[in-house]
């Protein structure tokens, strides 16, 4: 590999960490308002919910629930767990299997 391709490598391994690593280290010495951080803790699954929206109620670049039922479909034993248990690898787990065993039937 020549130099071209191995500074490509390495600014873009740059330029992947600066953004995550630097705001957790400016954050981590500043002592923020309660509710900043209260907000702060939305910002995960607000950023999980939106990309889950999309691929439910979207096809392609259309809004179409026609052709995703079968998402749709899995998204109510998902949300149920969601909102029962409040823990976020579980529900994660009970979307992925819901998700198989809907399309292992209705596919």
């Amino acid at each position: 590999m020549n130099l071209y391709v191995w500074s490509v490598i390495i600014g873009g391994c740059i330029v992947t960490v600066i953004p995550r690593v630097l705001p957790i280290t400016i954050l981590s010495k500043i002592k923020l308002n309660r509710k900043v951080e209260e907000f702060l803790t939305y910002i995960p699954i607000s950023i999980l919910a939106a990309l889950i929206a999309v691929e439910i109620f979207t096809d392609g670049s259309k809004l179409s629930v026609d052709r995703n039922y079968v998402e749709l479909l899995g998204a109510i034993p998902t949300v149920l767990v969601a909102l029962k248990k409040n823990n976020l690898l579980l529900t994660v787990l009970v979307g992925i299997i819901s998700i198989g065993i809907l399309r292992a039937i209705l596919n």
